[in-house]
């Protein structure tokens, strides 16, 4: 629909009715405008009467002074858009949250003929945004802080640092441990997921080894690789340079891509682990020894819920690779996964060295 040729045509029945269908099946309040943002047409939604009324006149009582002053800079400006967000308190909208977006609408000479305005009621996106903030939070504290506790006095019990455990308790207490790293992992990528999808996603950068990072990833994830009797080699290639990288989600990073390496290979193999420094970035690759991918996989295997989750039909399991290219590419940084010729998959992630020092 051409909103130039309607509003040039704003005297023809037709073309009323054409709006008036537009408007009936829309949510939001649509207004159009003329170039001195005197209302022409609009649905109703918010607003009861149209005639002889501007759109400064619905809006005045709730624009401040800048959000004025950004309407009249884009009214002369090369811009054909712009957004602002308001609280409406009115008789249809009581203290709702809106937003309000105006383009300008133009014939085929580009002379500005009107606005086409959009008001839309935000408060439930406001109240779904809270409920996952919400959501955030009962994952880092309620339900995290409760995990590493466990997590800890498991790993002293196992120490004997409260006495001699027996073998057969051992077992039992080494099945509960491997439990709730699990759910500390898994809670982790659900953390990471809401971060981003909400902008709430921040690096705190640190010089650091990546060789020593690694590592420590490996030294934690022992107990999961000894029930598919697997190993870890660690190959060096080149000098290796500290990054600047948040550690904590470097680390996630790294602790995903063993894990995925290790259920993707067979029993009694080994995952190679090489870290190299070229001339332009720093890379580590994760090398299972399994099956190769089908191509189609591994075009989409860092999409969201589409690794794991295909094979083992949990959603949860989909957000691992995902994640870790989100937090690569925070770094600034790439990722990307090939199938070995004689072994199963890599999946490589790399640093540009201007992060490095």
């Amino acid at each position: 629909m051409n909103f130039s040729s309607l509003v040039i045509n704003k005297d023809s029945v037709f073309m009323q009715e054409v709006f008036s269908h537009i408007f009936n099946y829309c949510n939001e309040e649509i207004i159009v405008t003329d170039k001195e943002f005197n209302v022409l047409f609009h649905n109703s939604k918010c607003i009861n009467e149209h005639k002889n009324i501007s759109l400064f006149d619905i809006t005045n009582n709730f624009m401040n002074k800048e959000i004025k002053e950004n309407i009249e800079n884009f009214k002369k400006s090369d811009k054909n858009h712009i957004f602002f967000k308001l609280v409406f308190d009115t008789e249809t909208l009581k203290k709702t949250p809106i937003d309000i977006h105006i383009c300008k609408i133009k014939n085929r000479n580009n002379i500005i003929k009107g606005y086409s305005v959009i008001i839309k009621d935000i408060s439930q996106e406001l109240k779904n945004k809270i409920q996952k903030e919400t959501f955030i939070d009962i994952i880092s504290h309620d339900l995290k802080n409760p995990m590493r506790a466990n997590i800890q006095i498991l790993e002293l019990i196992l120490k004997n640092k409260f006495g001699k455990v027996e073998n057969n308790l051992k077992i039992v207490l080494d099945e509960l441990l491997n439990s709730c790293r699990f759910m500390n992992y898994m809670a982790d990528n659900l953390l990471i997921k809401y971060k981003n999808e909400f902008d709430l996603y921040e690096l705190q950068r640190q010089s650091f080894s990546v060789v020593q990072l690694v590592k420590e990833q490996c030294n934690k994830l022992m107990n999961i690789l000894k029930r598919k009797k697997q190993t870890i080699e660690l190959v060096v290639k080149g000098d290796m340079l500290n990054a600047e990288i948040d550690v904590e989600e470097m680390s996630k990073v790294v602790s995903n891509l063993i894990i995925n390496a290790s259920e993707q290979s067979i029993e009694n193999s080994k995952i190679v682990i090489e870290i190299e420094n070229n001339v332009n970035d720093i890379s580590v690759s994760f090398i299972d020894y399994g099956y190769p991918q089908k191509p189609e996989f591994l075009n989409g295997i860092f999409e969201e819920y589409i690794a794991s989750s295909q094979k083992f039909r949990k959603v949860g399991f989909g957000l691992e690779l995902f994640n870790c290219r989100k937090i690569i590419e925070a770094h600034g940084g790439q990722i990307s996964a090939k199938n070995e010729f004689d072994t199963g998959t890599a999946i490589t992630f790399s640093l540009p060295l201007n992060y490095c020092g």
